[in-house]
């Protein structure tokens, strides 16, 4: 008799967690959704698009994903191609919203974007123009999902996600999703550091072609065509036949660059003194930075003692767009 109540409640207690479940896979019947209520999203990992987006910071250009790119998925799990499902937007038939993977739902939040598009803040929730840090719009015509960055967007990384659904009344259950990590950079800061052996002169080089992948996206060149433009450049000081379209600028304390000072070492360079002022060359220097063909060198000024340490920071921009910039902050100790 005492075995089998124990089987009994057993039993009851078995039924009251099943009970319990709010997952509404785990439901006997399924939740329609009103009109006002955001519908639970179904796991389908494979109904998944993931891609990851990187934005320098100092070139913000908005990027485009082609939706035909994935007419497999769109026949896999909306049963429709990517133009019948663009063209059954406008009748309803299929929904295109956010989705917000923090509470497991569609985002029925009307677009704060165009017709279709919505902004997202620093934490990757829905958001106003006003407190927007980067962006995603439906393009029907373009047949694309565009993703913009604002320059007001701060480093490092955030997750949007939206999606396309089947309409069917009751939930979203069908549907496509693309997920998107999108990370802000500041490639263009190359941060360096190093020793300079003892010896009148000596330093180190820092070699253009070992950060090709900063300099390439954010001067606009490649590595071979920019070195041979900071060589040209420097050319020019004394061949005015040769027009530089390259400048090397020192940054000052403020982090603004200094465009006035004149170069003083070779080719695009300078000398600096012991707070890192642009100097003419005399005792009062301390280091200096020159360019050469593929490189830039740091070195020392004579009977500099041991242990000094430096700070070097400056920038090649292209002359007529500033925009296009590299930046070196380079920490030297003196051998």
């Amino acid at each position: 008799m005492k075995k089998n109540f124990i089987y009994a409640l057993i039993a009851c207690f078995t039924l009251s967690l099943a009970a319990c479940s709010t997952d509404p896979e785990d439901a006997t019947s399924k939740h329609v959704y009103g009109e006002n209520e955001n519908p639970y999203l179904k796991t389908n990992a494979d109904a998944v698009v993931s891609t990851k987006a990187e934005f320098p910071i100092s070139r913000l250009e908005a990027k485009t994903i082609k939706l035909t790119d994935y007419a497999e998925k769109f026949h896999t799990y909306l049963g429709m191609t990517v133009e019948e499902t663009l063209s059954a937007l406008s009748n309803g038939n299929v929904v295109f919203y956010p989705i917000n993977i923090s509470r497991n739902c569609w985002d029925k939040t009307t677009p704060t974007k165009g017709t279709n598009g919505w902004y997202y803040n620093t934490a990757g929730g829905i958001c106003d123009a006003e407190n927007g840090i980067a962006s995603i719009e439906l393009d029907v015509t373009g047949k694309a999902l565009i993703i913009n960055v604002e320059e007001s967007a701060p480093l490092g990384t955030m997750t949007m996600n939206v999606g396309f659904a089947i309409n069917n009344g009751e939930n979203f259950d069908d549907y496509i999703r693309f997920a998107f990590d999108i990370t802000v950079s500041d490639p263009s800061k190359i941060v360096i550091s190093g020793a300079l052996p003892a010896g009148d002169y000596a330093g180190f080089a820092i070699n253009f072609a070992d950060y090709a992948d900063a300099i390439e996206p954010c001067i606009g060149l490649s590595v071979d065509e920019f070195s041979k433009e900071v060589k040209n450049s420097g050319d020019a000081r004394g061949d005015s036949s040769i027009i530089p379209t390259v400048a090397m600028y020192p940054v000052k304390e403020d982090g603004t660059w200094d465009e006035t000072s004149e170069y003083t070492a070779n080719g695009l360079g300078y000398w600096f003194d012991g707070k890192s002022n642009v100097s003419s060359y005399g005792d009062n220097c301390v280091y200096f930075i020159e360019s050469g063909e593929g490189n830039v060198f740091v070195g020392r000024y004579p009977n500099i003692a041991s242990g000094t340490i430096i700070k070097a920071h400056f920038v090649y921009a292209m002359i007529e767009d500033h925009s296009r910039y590299v930046e070196f902050i380079v920490s030297g100790t003196m051998e």
